[in-house]
């Protein structure tokens, strides 16, 4: 970066956004520089960049005998940097995060009980075509006399058709044999918006409508639903600690119109490269649960994974 006080900035530019240029000197971790204090910026790669007439184009930030341009297959084109909006690296084609949570406690003496909680999830990305997969397994065991039995497991597709719009599938199944829930399926259509979707931060919502099977007790019933679910990620401390939210709604429009809600909210500590400890609290709430089975279930859990 040269700065209009005569400074030189070096280091890697990572992005320009709301009005800040990022670059990471060799020195130091990531700073935000206003972007009105710069002369001109100078990079090797090429950004997405978003200029303030609402177009968007794949260049690379440039001088051509010290004027700022635009670098577009060899050709430049001259740029005031109070035209740029926004400049991003290039979405990869491929991308992909997978994560696997462990978390046991065992009690013994006066109270003797058990738990475990393993969960699963990954994020694939193939150009416009993006899949979430996640599994819950639960066992809650207190005097030798089972508590909890869940299974749980999600599955959504999205198909990116005008970034960051998309639309898709999502599915799930869901058992707790001691919540006398034998099974629930669902499956759906979802239309969502990517709000967020940076080095640092993801935020994402979608909403739609589909079927729903399940049986609880001895009684099976069927229906239509409708669907919400919210991602949140968020990076801190240069990704030394990353929070989360992940929220589901499923309103059934059958029998006693049951409103279903999870929640899955935390904080990942980077441990080593790529272990983590985790600190979470999971929130399951049903407005006609079965009948002896209370609305609401919470889960604060403490322990390590692994990302790969």
């Amino acid at each position: 970066l040269i700065m209009k006080n005569g400074d030189l900035i070096s280091g890697t530019v990572a992005k320009v956004a709301a009005g800040k240029v990022t670059i990471t000197p060799a020195y130091a971790g990531a700073i935000e520089v206003s972007i009105d204090a710069v002369e001109s910026i100078k990079a090797d790669k090429e950004f997405e960049i978003e200029l303030t007439d609402g177009s968007q184009i794949n260049a690379q930030l440039d001088l051509n005998a010290g004027k700022q341009v635009l670098r577009v297959d060899g050709n430049d084109k001259s740029l005031n940097l109070n035209e740029l909006v926004a400049a991003n690296e290039p979405e990869a084609y491929f991308e992909r995060a997978s994560h696997i949570d462990v978390n046991l406690t065992a009690n013994g003496g006066n109270t003797d009980s058990r738990s475990s909680l393993i969960f699963a999830d990954t994020k694939l990305r193939l150009g416009e075509h993006r899949h979430i997969g996640a599994l819950t397994f639960r066992r809650d065991e207190t005097a030798g006399i089972k508590t909890k039995e869940q299974d749980l497991l999600n599955y959504q597709y999205n198909w990116i058709f005008s970034e960051p719009w998309y639309t898709g599938v999502t599915a799930s199944y869901e058992s707790d044999p001691i919540r006398e829930l034998s099974h629930r399926y669902t499956l759906g259509a979802i239309f969502g918006r990517d709000i967020i979707d940076n080095a640092t931060q993801f935020l994402s919502i979608s909403f739609g409508a589909g079927y729903s099977d399940e049986k609880i007790a001895a009684l099976s019933d069927s229906g239509s639903v409708g669907l919400w679910n919210l991602l949140y990620e968020q990076e801190l401390f240069s990704g030394k600690i990353k929070l989360y939210h992940n929220d589901k709604l499923t309103y059934q429009f059958y029998a006693d119109n049951n409103a279903i809600f999870k929640s899955n909210t935390g904080l990942q500590f980077n441990l080593l490269k790529n272990i983590y400890a985790k600190v979470s609290l999971r929130y399951d709430y049903e407005t006609e649960p079965a009948i002896g089975a209370l609305n609401d279930d919470t889960t604060f859990a403490i322990g390590v994974g692994a990302e790969f």
